[in-house]
């Protein structure tokens, strides 16, 4: 009984220890695109408030991820990055709407081992597909099936 209850602690410790290790993201959107000096400050500035924390940045230099196991605050990052002279929009940006955890709409094959149902679904989101995006427009005819 003594072995059950310190193993289902140790378990336990495990799992709090594992979940607080998983990182916090956090989406700030600039006024004006960032230059590469001020993103080093900006990651400088970050850094000081949390050791452990990364900084990234969109494609177009307007969006800020911070990403860290110990996540703050909004705040606190956000004094950081403004205190570098980079004005940031009001609130965050979340995920969702940046695009960043969109599940693809491409149609992907999916095999379950019945073939002719497999490729009749395939066929059916792909002619979905197709009518949605006339400019991008993909094969009814998966890869593993098109002659080489």
């Amino acid at each position: 009984m003594l072995l059950r209850t310190l193993l289902s602690s140790v378990v336990t410790a495990a799992a709090l220890v594992g979940f607080g290790q998983s990182p916090g993201f956090l989406f700030f959107q600039a006024e004006a695109p960032v230059n590469r000096s001020q993103y080093k400050f900006i990651i400088e500035a970050v850094m000081n408030v949390d050791a452990q924390a990364e900084v990234f940045h969109s494609d177009d230099m307007t969006i800020l991820q911070v990403k860290s196991p110990n996540m703050q605050g909004e705040q606190v990052y956000r004094s950081a990055i403004t205190s570098t002279g980079i004005a940031l929009q009001p609130g965050l940006r979340s995920a969702e709407s940046l695009g960043i955890n969109a599940t693809p709409a491409v149609p992907v094959y999916v095999s379950t081992g019945n073939d002719a149902d497999d490729l009749a679904r395939y066929q059916a989101a792909v002619a979905e597909w197709n009518t949605a995006h006339p400019e991008q427009t993909i094969s009814a005819i998966p890869v593993h099936l098109s002659p080489r």
